[in-house]
């Protein structure tokens, strides 16, 4: 059995065939207190993670590609927020005309939370298809009365980015945020085209391409899933939300972090801010001590990343938990155990 540490406790998650392998980031006030690798990038392949191995990121893609650009976005067009959609898109479905981006970055426009357009064997890899296949589904409950994660709504996002800047998603995020913080081979989507180490996530396939199938009948990038990323990279651009949180000045206006990290009254009890999750009241995947203003992400193929503002802390977890079957979810437990842990170890200061 390993010591009752923070690496201890994803060590024995190794051990316990979690996962492969795993990359773990902890930064306090903007400086790397713990940073450690785990295991190995695949089953059958015996080249150990490293600083430099890429995570298939799944669902962080929502926060750590979308969200940020749409941040950057409305420095210049504040307007842009609130929208309805069919400034971007034409023949809006009459049930859909209410649906602004607001409304989609908080997961209640009302749009199911997914559907296996990867299935159609044509159309794919082009976003009129995909967006006209969105904006004619039901809607699942009345535009912003409620609360329910959304993939579909992310889609959107993505494509509407890129139809206020004729650029596409990948160069949307080199452009407006990748660029400027140098982040260019830290997070990037399609890295099979770049013979980095990634870890894997389904087997037979080629290392770079998205677990996410919608994703990948995409051509790879989009809004939901897609992006590959180091866990150093993960880490220093959260650490830009914390610090755009207490420094004015900083790369993410103040003002804008702040309204993307409360989280939304419009729907009580959710826990959704503006692409963001916080802190639930019960059952976070943070756990119960990180502190209330903490918010964060977890993806589908075993990673997360959480801040705590009031710490300046930024916890990231990335693994390949997939590759041990997609029904495992064992991480369930092992992430608020880690976090609760990570706390503790601080307090101990």
């Amino acid at each position: 059995m390993h010591s009752d540490s923070v690496p201890g406790i994803i060590r024995q998650a190794l051990d316990d065939n979690m996962f492969t392998g795993a990359a773990l980031i902890l930064v306090r006030k903007g400086h790397t207190v713990l940073e450690e690798y785990f295991g190995r990038i695949g089953i059958s392949d015996e080249k150990r993670v490293d600083s430099h191995t890429l995570f298939d990121l799944a669902s962080l893609t929502k926060v750590l590609a979308t969200t940020p650009c749409w941040m950057k976005l409305l420095e210049s067009h504040p307007e842009a927020l609130d929208s309805p959609i069919s400034r971007w898109f034409e023949r809006i479905p009459h049930d859909k005309t209410s649906i602004t981006p607001r409304l989609l970055l908080a997961h209640s426009s009302g749009l199911p939370a997914w559907r296996p357009y990867y299935l159609f064997n044509r159309g794919l890899g082009h976003r009129d298809f995909v967006t006209a296949r969105i904006l004619n589904e039901n809607l699942a409950y009345p535009t912003g009365g409620a609360s329910v994660y959304s993939d579909l709504g992310f889609i959107l996002l993505a494509h509407i980015l890129e139809k206020q800047t004729s650029k596409s998603l990948d160069e949307v995020c080199k452009q407006l945020v990748y660029g400027y913080l140098d982040l260019c081979d830290e997070l990037l989507f399609n890295p099979s085209d770049s013979f980095r180490d990634t870890a894997q996530t389904r087997s037979g396939d080629k290392p770079g391409t998205v677990n996410d199938l919608n994703a990948r009948a995409l051509g790879g990038v989009a809004g939901h899933a897609g992006l590959f990323g180091t866990a150093k990279g993960v880490a220093r651009l959260s650490w830009e939300f914390v610090k755009s949180l207490h420094h004015e000045n900083s790369f993410f206006d103040q003002d804008m972090m702040k309204i993307f990290v409360t989280p939304c009254t419009h729907v009580p009890g959710s826990s959704r801010a503006l692409g963001f999750d916080t802190k639930s009241a019960v059952g976070s995947s943070c756990g119960s001590l990180f502190g209330a203003s903490s918010f964060g992400h977890t993806g589908f193929t075993g990673t997360s990343v959480w801040t705590d503002p009031e710490r300046e802390l930024v916890a990231v977890f990335l693994t390949n938990r997939v590759a041990m079957g997609e029904s495992d979810l064992r991480i369930k437990i092992l992430r608020p155990t880690l976090h609760d842990k990570i706390i503790k170890m601080f307090q101990r200061e």
